[in-house]
């Protein structure tokens, strides 16, 4: 581009460089100026001898090409931050819509579709899957990040036990993360999953005060939250009914239960060598 600038400010200049030709002029529908398209011979560099084609006039091409670059920039970013971010179990890398058994969660899983589809960041939603255990809670609720951040979302998958153990490693001196740096960057994203709430072990004291507070700091965004405790079991302590008090704002509940995801799959391998 800086070279086609120069050799059409050279014409202007009087510098001795080929005749141009105007190969078309119209008005540009977008910014409503006139455009010449010129074929001219580049004199300098490289390229010298060579004809190329410019459109003089308006920049709107260029405009919509960087603005284009700014769309892409954006999803690399947002796809480093869900993978920099996340805590994920090894066995949820691959999940996706596509990959999930349905079974006897048609239903749970339409309604994480339709989640994806009228995602609002300025009209927050919360989604909070709850059930027994190996039933695709988790599944569901990564594909969903995953979705979001190829709309150009950000996004953080993170299972709360590894979250704690995490901001238990900032209290070492020699950590390379604040406890600060790692609750803003959660509060900061578009979507958060909040992973097995309840797997931590500890049913009150500091492990559920640090979830508490991280689920309050995101108050006016979206989250998804999945666990395997019962309403019951929320109400058993002061520190975990005022996390399933958070968790339940704005929160449409999809139940999940059923037969263990990896029963199903021994049991179906158990019928297919029968």
């Amino acid at each position: 581009m800086n070279l086609i600038k120069q050799v059409l400010e050279n014409t202007t200049t009087g510098s001795k460089i080929a005749p141009q030709k105007i190969l078309e002029r119209y008005c540009c529908m977008g910014c409503r100026k006139e455009v010449w398209v010129k074929e001219f011979t580049i004199t300098i560099g490289p390229l010298k001898g060579q004809t190329d084609i410019a459109k003089i006039g308006c920049d709107c091409e260029l405009i919509a090409k960087v603005k284009q670059e700014q769309r892409v920039a954006k999803k690399e970013r947002t796809r480093f931050i869900f993978e920099e971010n996340s805590l994920i179990n090894q066995s949820l890398r691959d999940a996706t819509f596509e990959n999930f058994e349905r079974g006897e969660f048609v239903q749970a899983y339409q309604k994480a579709r339709k989640y994806v589809e009228n995602f609002d960041s300025k009209n927050p939603r919360n989604l909070f899957f709850q059930g027994s255990f190996g039933t695709g809670k988790s599944h569901l609720s990564v594909s969903i990040a995953k979705e979001l951040t190829k709309k150009g979302y950000t996004t953080i998958f993170i299972s709360t036990p590894k979250l704690l153990t995490k901001i238990r490693g900032t209290y070492n001196k020699s950590s390379e993360f604040g406890e600060e740096q790692i609750i803003r960057t959660l509060t900061n994203a578009d979507l958060v999953v909040f992973d097995d709430i309840g797997a931590e072990g500890d049913i009150s004291g500091w492990g559920m005060q640090k979830i508490f507070e991280v689920i309050d700091q995101r108050a006016g965004k979206s989250s998804v939250f999945t666990t395997n405790l019962s309403s019951s079991d929320f109400e058993s302590t002061r520190d975990l009914n005022r996390i399933f008090s958070r968790m339940m704002m704005n929160s449409e509940p999809i139940i999940m239960n059923g037969t263990d995801y990896r029963r199903r799959q021994f049991m179906k391998g158990s019928r297919d060598y029968a």
